[in-house]
């Protein structure tokens, strides 16, 4: 009910209504239907504040109260989107039934089988002092602690164990509370269970229609922990000693241990129609129909087992969501804005972790940047160091260059990838210079050249002294091994500049000990491979560009994958050829290059959709 004050809300049980003050439209009174309309039309009149009235049918305190309960939480802020009436009152009486999962007013504990536990063996107890703190440090630990304690995240502990707090200071001030679970880890063993591929979790969900999203409130905090164990979370402050009865971040086993109990919970329809990374759960479906049985089921499942989600960060029944960093449609997958954003506000690195840290965050973009290990080239010249080289890092003109070239290409570039239809022959084409291999995978539709993904990285000191025939086909075999998740039973058809690998696939032996030591270990995708055909450098100038030449300008600015190719390459000179602008993928330049001659009987090969 903060929400109702701090918003200026009037709830008149007795006249079923609920008066809406906005400063932009005056006052607004509300009349409900019942209890599903409440949620429908308090979100109308605090978005849209209509000045607009509904007759009352029935209506009840309690249905209303618990209605009211969620909707402070953000219930309505992903639902708006719907504009199919029928659907978006399917939606809500979906969403009504398990509205107990929405309601985060107080914190619970799952019930599941898999409790996390702390393998120690008979190591004896670890008992650490508490940090030093200030008054003010002092005052906010103990204000953590206490709604901790109302929670009943933790308890007053009396263990033998204990470890510190870290409070660290956020930008607006405040503190975030922190146990410093070092030594307990250093002696806990580790569980391997492992962790979704986020490549993975993000190409299952292409060519479905639907998607639902759901995060987890404070999701480790409703794992529980074995009751022998809680002793092992013990932590110490100034003022007392408490231990977890929950899952604590911090720990060594946590995400194994949470994404453990994810799995099993929803193992009925884990990659048929619903995916698990940790905390989120995205649901997908070809159709309404489907995405509305696929929802309930995991609603009444969740509900079931007692977890709670945040209603602000779940978004249902959409076109399009945000996972992992992206921004996930039917048929295509681009990078989050306001992850792109977050690079674009990173200052010029001065120290060595400032420059691994904006590396990584570039990097896992790297797919979407065609020519990426080239450009970070001189970034990784002055960040793979090793530990006793760490401090002669310095930051010179080459390296802003390298710095300001990447943040031109988000800004500038079409920053988006297609999915894959698995109905279609994929073209991988591939190329590798002195430093560097690349590859780019294609698919020719019915709607023209498809980029899917880049692949690209820089040849080690070993690599660089290997012939060119062996860097060729380290090219070929490393963009395959890389994107088997994307390629999957389809066929490909591979194209490179080097003539002797044409057909390399067929040979009995290549009469090269590390070229058939690759071919061996792709055996289960050399079946696939409809052929491996030459085509000559100046033809293939997509991943020859990626290894040879530096990006040049490009300044038009894409906004959806709808744009149109229209721009074409100069052929008669490889050395002066510009990079087109970009108004679809840098590599659709690759649609208007001619087949080099005598390979024209290659092209029936491909079937065109």
């Amino acid at each position: 009910m903060d929400w109702c004050i701090n918003n200026d809300i009037l709830l008149r049980v007795r006249e079923q209504q609920v008066i809406v003050r906005n400063p932009s439209y005056g006052t607004t009174a509300v009349h409900f239907l019942d209890s599903v309309s409440i949620p429908i039309r308090l979100a109308q009149s605090i978005q849209l504040a209509p000045h607009h009235e509904h007759i009352v049918r029935s209506f009840t305190p309690l249905s209303f109260a618990s209605c009211v309960s969620y909707i402070p939480n953000g219930f309505l802020c992903r639902i708006h989107h719907i504009t199919d009436e029928t659907e978006k009152r399917i939606c809500f009486d979906i969403l009504n039934r398990h509205r107990r999962i929405f309601d985060i007013s107080k914190p619970t504990i799952a019930k599941t089988k898999l409790p996390h536990v702390i393998i120690t063996a008979d190591h004896p107890p670890i008992s650490v002092r508490p940090y030093y703190r200030t008054i003010e440090q002092r005052k906010e630990l103990q204000h953590e602690v206490d709604k901790l304690l109302m929670d009943n995240i933790v308890r007053p502990s009396t263990s033998p164990w204990s470890s510190p707090v870290i409070l660290k200071k956020k930008p607006d001030g405040t503190y975030r509370f922190l146990v410093d679970f070092r030594r307990l880890n250093s002696i806990t063993k580790k569980d391997a269970y492992p962790q979704p591929s986020a490549e993975e979790l993000i190409y299952r969900l292409s060519g479905h229609s639907y998607f639902t999203k759901l995060d987890l409130k404070s999701g480790y905090f409703q794992i529980p922990i074995v009751e022998s164990d809680k002793e092992k979370t013990a932590f110490v402050t100034p003022d007392g000693h408490y231990e977890f009865n929950v899952l604590a971040q911090g720990l060594m086993n946590a995400p194994a241990s949470f994404q453990r109990v994810m799995n099993n919970l929803l193992a009925t329809g884990r990659w048929d129609y619903v995916v698990i990374y940790l905390d989120d759960i995205v649901i997908f479906s070809h159709s309404f129909e489907e995405h509305k049985r696929h929802v309930d089921e995991i609603l009444s499942i969740l509900d079931t087992a007692h977890f709670k989600v945040s209603p602000p960060k779940c978004t249902i029944a959409a076109n399009q969501i945000e996972f992992l960093g992206h921004l996930i449609t039917p048929n295509t997958v681009e990078p989050c804005r306001d992850k792109i954003k977050v690079i674009l506000d990173i200052p010029s690195p001065r120290t060595l972790s400032q420059a691994n840290r904006f590396l990584g965050k570039i990097g896992y973009y790297r797919k979407f940047i065609p020519d990426f290990a080239r450009i970070a080239a001189p970034l990784h010249k002055v960040t793979n160091k090793t530990r006793t080289k760490r401090h002669e890092f310095y930051w010179h003109d080459e390296q802003q260059a390298a710095f300001e070239q990447f943040k031109t290409i988000l800004t500038t570039s079409p920053l988006f990838l297609h999915f894959p239809d698995p109905s279609v022959p994929f073209i991988l084409s591939t190329d590798a210079s002195l430093t560097r291999i690349a590859g780019v995978l294609k698919q020719n539709t019915s709607n023209g050249l498809k980029v899917c993904y880049y692949k690209s990285r820089l040849l080690s000191d070993i690599e660089q002294r290997y012939s060119a025939t062996e860097r060729e086909a380290l090219a070929i075999y490393w963009c395959l091994d890389q994107l088997r998740t994307y390629i999957g039973g389809s066929s490909v058809l591979i194209e490179t500049d080097h003539q002797p690998l044409s057909n390399m696939h067929k040979k009995h032996s290549f009469r090269n000990k590390r070229i058939d030591n690759w071919l061996l270990k792709l055996q289960d995708i050399l079946p696939q491979i409809i052929a491996i055909k030459y085509r000559r450098g100046v033809d293939n100038v997509g991943p020859d560009f990626l290894t040879r030449y530096d990006p040049l300008d490009s300044s038009s600015i894409i906004e959806s994958p709808s744009s149109s190719c229209t721009d074409s390459y100069d052929k008669s000179s490889k050395i002066s050829v510009p990079l087109p602008q970009r108004t679809s993928h840098s590599d659709s330049f690759l649609i208007d290059s001619a087949w080099p001659s005598g390979t024209e009987t290659w092209d029936s090969i491909v079937v065109s959709p």
